[in-house]
C-alpha cells in the first residue's frame, strides 16, 4: 500500500502488518487532480486538486497523523496490474483506515448547523451521494466524518446516519453500529437484492466500473477488464457471487420496460445494476439446504436445477412459475418469476422480465410442503442464456430467423428470442401453483408493483 506522508509529502510504500495508521479521503474528482505522477516527480499543477492534497494533509496532522492516501495520486494509474490490485482492495484499504475524511466540494454550510432545513438541502444535493464508488466509501470505514467546501466539520457518521439513510436509500444499520463485530458483518446481512439497490442509481465515469465498484460491497474480486463494457463487467460480477453465496434474491429484479428495444425476455441475471431498484427490500427466506436452487456457470449459459415436478405445473408446453426462496419484508410475500423455454436452441430464458409474482408466505409453505424442493421429484437441469435476450432492431412484434418471420405451435406470431420460435409464458394459471385454489388466488396471480427505474443525472466524477 503507498501511502503519503503528510508533512514532508512524500510516497512510502508498506506491506501487511507494516502498514501504519492513516486517515483516507473519500471525495468526488474535480478538475486538475493531481497524478503520481505528477506528485513523484513534483510537477504537480496549482490549482483544485493540488489544494484539496495539502488541505487534506493539514488536516491529518492536525489529528495527530503522519499518513495519508488520497486514491487520486497514490494509485498509479499507469500500471493496470496496480490499478486492478487497488480497486479489489479498495473495501479493505478504507476499513482499516483509523478515520476516513468525506470532503464535499459542492457543500458549504456557511455556519448551518446539521439540524436546519438550509443545511438539509444543501447536504442532499451534494454529487458524493451519486456516484458508485462513494457507496463503499461510505460503508466501510468504522469511523467517518464529513467536511464541507471549506474544510468546515459538518458531523461524523454516526450523528449524520439518519440524514444519510433518507439520502441514500440504505439502512441505518448499514450505515452505523456501535457494536464490535466488522464493517463486513454487518454489511454481510444486507441480501444480494439490497445491497445491488444501494447503486442502482448511482453513476461512475467509465461505464464498467457500475460494476468493479461493488467488489467490496460482495467480498469478491475479479481481473478489470476495461473495454469490455458495463453488461460483460456486471455478469461477471454476478458470476461471482453465485458462486459463494445461496442468495435468490439476486434472482429478484425487474427490466425497464421503458428501455430500448424491451422484449420482456431476458436472462435470469440481470443486465444492469439499476434494475434492483425497487429490490431493497427483499430477503433470502431462512430454509433447509434441499430447498434452495442449484446453479452455476457453464459454457452454455448458466445452469439451474429445479425438480421434475415443477415442470409439470406448465401447461401445454408454454411456461412456468419458478418461486424464489424471497421474501418481502414489509408484507412477508413470497416473490417468483417467470421462464420459458425456447424451442430451436433448447434454452431457458424469463419471461415478462419486468415484473415480479407474488404469493403469501403461506401460499408459499402449502406449495413447497415440509420436504422443499427435493421432494418434488429428481432435479431437471435447465440453461438459461448468459446474456440479456434482446429482439432484432426495427422488427416489433416478432422475431426472425434467416429473414424469416417464425411462428410458434399455435400460428400466432413468436414473442422469442431473436434466433429462433419461443414457447411464451403466460401468467400462471391458478393450477401452476400445484396447490388447492385459494382465494388469493382466484383471480390470477399479483404482479409486484413497477416503478420507473431510470437513475437520475449526475455530474461525473
Amino acid at each position: 500500500m503507498r501511502l503519503l506522508h503528510a508533512e514532508r509529502i512524500e510516497f512510502a510504500e508498506f506491506f501487511d502488518t507494516q502498514i501504519p495508521e492513516y486517515l483516507i479521503l473519500s471525495h468526488r474528482w474535480g478538475e486538475k487532480e493531481v497524478s503520481y505522477q505528477q506528485m513523484r516527480k513534483n510537477r504537480a499543477e496549482t490549482g483544485p486538486g493540488l489544494a484539496k492534497i495539502h488541505a487534506f494533509c493539514t488536516l491529518a496532522l492536525q489529528k495527530g497523523y503522519e499518513w495519508v492516501w488520497i486514491d487520486t495520486c497514490c494509485i498509479d494509474k499507469k500500471s493496470s496490474a496496480e490499478l486492478s490490485e487497488a480497486i479489489n482492495s479498495m473495501f479493505h484499504w478504507y476499513s482499516n483506515a483509523v478515520e476516513c475524511v468525506v470532503y464535499l466540494s459542492d457543500v458549504l454550510t456557511n455556519g448551518h448547523h446539521a439540524s436546519d432545513k438550509d443545511f438539509d438541502v444543501e447536504f442532499s444535493a451534494s454529487a458524493w451521494f451519486t456516484r458508485g464508488w462513494t457507496v463503499q466509501e461510505l460503508l466501510a470505514p468504522r469511523q467517518l466524518t464529513l467536511y464541507d467546501a471549506d474544510w468546515k466539520e459538518m458531523g461524523g457518521k454516526s450523528a449524520l446516519a439518519a440524514k444519510i439513510a433518507t439520502i441514500t436509500g440504505i439502512g441505518i444499520q448499514y450505515i452505523w453500529m456501535s457494536d464490535t463485530r466488522s464493517r463486513r458483518d454487518i454489511i454481510e446481512e444486507a441480501s444480494v437484492a439490497t445491497r445491488m439497490s444501494w447503486v442502482s442509481g448511482r453513476q461512475t465515469s467509465r461505464s464498467e466500473d457500475i460494476a468493479y465498484c461493488m467488489l467490496g460491497l460482495f467480498d469478491v474480486n475479479m481481473p478489470l477488464l476495461y473495454g469490455e463494457g458495463a453488461v460483460k463487467a456486471f455478469l461477471r460480477l454476478q458470476s461471482e457471487i453465485l458462486s459463494k453465496a445461496e442468495d435468490e434474491t439476486i434472482f429478484a429484479w425487474t427490466s425497464d420496460p421503458h428501455s430500448s428495444g424491451f422484449s420482456g425476455f431476458s436472462s435470469l441475471l440481470a443486465s444492469e445494476p439499476r434494475f434492483f431498484a425497487n429490490s431493497g427490500d427483499y430477503s433470502p427466506i431462512p430454509v433447509r439446504d434441499s430447498q434452495h436452487l442449484r446453479y452455476w456457470m457453464t459454457n452454455r449459459g448458466l445452469a439451474l436445477q429445479i425438480p421434475m415436478n415443477d415442470l409439470r405445473h406448465s401447461w401445454e408446453n408454454e411456461g412456468i412459475f419458478l418461486e424464489l426462496c424471497v421474501k418481502r419484508n414489509s408484507d412477508d410475500q413470497v416473490m417468483g418469476i417467470q421462464i420459458c423455454r425456447h424451442s430451436k436452441s433448447k434454452q431457458w430464458t424469463r419471461s415478462q422480465s419486468q415484473l415480479l409474482v407474488e404469493m403469501t408466505l403461506i401460499e408459499w409453505i402449502e406449495r413447497e410442503g415440509s420436504e422443499g424442493r427435493a421432494a418434488k421429484g429428481p432435479p431437471v437441469t435447465l440453461y438459461f442464456p448468459q446474456f440479456e435476450v434482446h429482439p432484432i432492431a426495427g422488427k416489433p412484434g416478432g422475431f426472425y430467423r434467416d429473414g424469416r418471420q417464425t411462428k410458434n405451435h399455435r400460428g400466432r406470431k413468436a414473442q422469442g428470442i431473436k434466433y429462433g420460435t419461443l414457447h411464451t409464458a403466460v401468467p400462471p394459471r391458478r393450477r401452476s401453483f400445484g396447490i388447492e385454489p385459494s382465494a388469493a388466488l382466484a383471480n390470477g396471480p399479483r404482479y409486484a408493483p413497477m416503478i420507473d427505474t431510470r437513475p437520475r443525472s449526475a455530474a461525473s466524477r
